[in-house]
This record gives structure tokens, sequence and C-alpha cells, in this order.
């Protein structure tokens, strides 16, 4: 049987993916998710300062965006971690 997961678990798992930076198919396949509801995740996510979007060049000259948990982010990770160990 699937097991939906809420909201607070998709947000955990973003910042988590996010941590030391990840680009947006690379969030996408690891947490099994459409594009549609990343979109939604990571605009919500953007517009409240959670996450922030750097662009970066590599060595070939080509440009590509990747995500970033900010402090706040970080925080907030924190305390859904924290959240989940009642549950435990």
């Amino acid at each position: 049987m699937f097991k939906r997961r809420s909201e607070i678990e998709i947000i955990g798992e973003i910042l988590d993916l996010s941590k030391e930076g990840a680009k947006k198919t690379e969030i996408l396949y690891q947490s099994n998710m459409s594009f549609s509801q990343l979109q939604h995740y990571l605009s919500f996510l953007l517009e409240k300062n959670i996450v922030e979007e750097n662009n970066i060049v590599n060595d070939n000259g080509r440009s590509f965006k990747i995500y970033v948990t900010t402090e706040k982010g970080n925080n907030l990770l924190e305390e859904i971690n924290n959240l989940y160990t009642y549950f435990e």
C-alpha cells in the first residue's frame, strides 16, 4: 500500500537535497515528484527565502541553476527533523 507524503515531508526532502546545492533535475528525480509539483514547491520556498537559486558556470562555459537551502531553510529543516523524532 502506498503512503502519501505530507507537504512538510516533501519540503523537508527538498531542503535536505538542497543543503549542498542541487540542480532542479536532481531534486526532481531524488524526491520522486512531477515537474509541476516541484515547480510549485520551489516557487513557494524561493518566495519565503527558504531556498535560493544560484547561477553556476561550469568549465565549459555552460551555465545552470542550482538550488541551495538558506540559513532560514536549514533552521526549518532542523525543526522538521525534531518534529519527526516525536513520532518514532
